[in-house]
């Protein structure tokens, strides 16, 4: 454009220094054409500078919207945040277009990703004429995400094989979160479904969408965690051990606290956990046969000789803990316990909160599905392992529930990228 207008400078000067007689002639039929140009020039100038800031604050609006785009919400809040960039940044436009602005979650490959669409009108110097309604233009942009899908289940060992191992014909689905290993996935026989899954060594087997390998390793998010509280140290006395609960049938309500010995409830027996911190010592918390284990805004912990089996027909149904130092978990133990913890039973409905076990593994097993009735789980192990026909959901409601999220899984911060 500038060289346009630089070539039409050379033609007028040289029709200025024609000395032929007919300048005035020349000029009276060119000149107005040359001026016509000439503000055309300058007007398309402007014209390109408003399409390229119209684009840049389309392209800056999809990426701060979409930074707060997760995939366990209904992306209003992602909307809202583009919405409000977009006003304030045409707001301090002087001179700015008239437009309007569209915002929309779209799928993009499988991601959820934010799309913004800005048209504007600004008239142009020939009063709209030139051209029709004055010049119309359009910018677009789609931001994903970049590492804001929600964590789900972690694997922290980074020792040995098969750490995270799904055999026979078991599943693991997390449709709305993260599956990631510090390691490895095999899926030998069985499937794992989820939104994203990515593992830093490889990943072999039924695995859906395609997983990534030579990912970065995740750090344990609750590293800092005091799971050596001062009541898992207290001895439990001969006659603590004696005192152990097991029962068979009748309803039991069970104070938190210490429980020396371990729970065994077996044939019809219910087992009713009041809300608190139940600490599980030299003993283990077995739910055999069609007993029944219930308990809302609880944590369960197991020092180092204890763990839990939950076997048979056995009914399961808890809730994290609420407020306080567990907030949000509802299984852990002790850091130098390295025992298997089992889930087999027929009726594990609910496992609301963070299962946290740093060192051990933990088996699902069966035939049957297990967790599909909670609002969310997150589990963080050593070691996952399932075998049999069981069916564990991993839910990603973190909405329903009044269990919080703990920092560090579930919704995370992070940036975000354009990918249109």
């Amino acid at each position: 454009m500038i060289g346009m207008l630089r070539r039409f400078a050379l033609w007028l000067g040289g029709l200025i220094r024609d000395d032929s007689g007919i300048i005035a002639l020349k000029f009276a039929f060119i000149g107005p054409a040359v001026i016509v140009l000439a503000v055309g020039a300058v007007d398309l100038m402007a014209v390109r500078a408003a399409d390229d800031r119209l684009q840049a604050i389309a392209d800056a609006g999809a990426l701060a919207g979409a930074s707060s785009l997760g995939l366990a919400t209904d992306g209003a809040e992602a909307k809202a945040r583009a919405s409000a960039f977009v006003a304030a940044s045409m707001s301090e436009w002087e001179n700015a277009p008239n437009h309007t602005a569209e915002y929309a979650v779209v799928d993009r490959m499988g991601q959820r990703a934010l799309s913004v669409a800005i048209k504007a009108q600004r008239p142009s110097f020939f009063v709209n004429l030139l051209p029709p309604g004055g010049w119309k233009f359009r910018a677009d942009a789609v931001a994903s995400s970049v590492g804001l899908v929600p964590l789900c289940v972690l694997v922290t060992g980074t020792k040995g094989s098969k750490l995270l191992n799904i055999k026979d014909s078991s599943s693991m689905r997390a449709p709305a979160c993260l599956v990631h290993s510090n390691r490895d996935v095999v899926v030998e026989g069985g499937r794992l479904q989820a939104a994203m899954v990515q593992s830093v060594t490889g990943a072999t087997g039924s695995i859906s969408p395609s997983p990534s390998e030579g990912a970065a390793a995740v750090a344990d998010p609750f590293v800092s965690l005091n799971l050596e509280r001062s009541k898992l140290r207290l001895v439990c006395s001969v006659v603590d051990l004696a005192n152990n609960i097991k029962v068979s049938s009748g309803y039991h309500r069970i104070a938190p606290g210490r429980h020396c010995g371990g729970i065994e409830a077996i044939g019809t027996a219910q087992i009713v956990l009041e809300p608190g911190e139940h600490y599980f010592m030299k003993g283990s918390l077995k739910i055999v046969e069609n007993a029944r284990l219930t308990g809302e805004d609880v944590v369960l912990i197991f020092d180092e000789e204890s763990k839990f089996e939950f076997k048979d027909q056995a009914m399961v149904s808890l809730e994290g803990r609420r407020t306080g130092d567990f907030s949000g978990i509802v299984m852990t133990t002790t850091r130098s316990n390295r025992q298997d913890f089992l889930i087999s039973a027929d009726n594990v409905d609910s496992l609301l909160g963070v299962i946290y076990v740093p060192s051990a593994r933990m088996i699902v097993e069966g035939k049957s599905e297990v967790a599909r009735d909670s609002a969310w789980t997150v589990i963080v192990a050593s070691q996952v392992e399932m075998k049999g026909s069981p069916s564990l959901f991993i839910n990603a409601n973190y909405s329903a529930s009044a269990v919080p999220v703990p920092s560090g899984v579930g919704p995370r911060a992070g940036g975000s990228m354009l990918i249109q």
